[in-house]
């Protein structure tokens, strides 16, 4: 995970302080995060990816966790 990931989150939500209140953590929490002090539990990764709207996905925040999602090829889907 990198500080640049929670960069993003704070950036998108406007400050350090709304992404804590809609993760529902302190703000002293996101900022351990954003100095790389703590690595972001499962739950707060889902957390930031809901209160960015999706912009910072969970396997961005924990890779570990979740695995980056392979892209769909076009054939994918497509009814035969």
């Amino acid at each position: 995970m990198s500080k640049d990931t929670i960069a993003d989150a704070v950036k998108i939500v406007g400050s350090q302080a709304k992404l804590a209140a809609a993760i529902g953590r302190s703000q002293q929490h996101i900022s351990f995060l954003a100095n790389g002090q703590y690595e972001p539990s499962a739950e707060d990764s889902v957390a930031i990816e809901r209160a960015t709207g999706g912009q910072v996905p969970r396997w961005r925040l924990r890779p570990d966790l979740w695995p980056h999602p392979l892209p769909r090829r076009e054939s994918e889907g497509a009814a035969a």
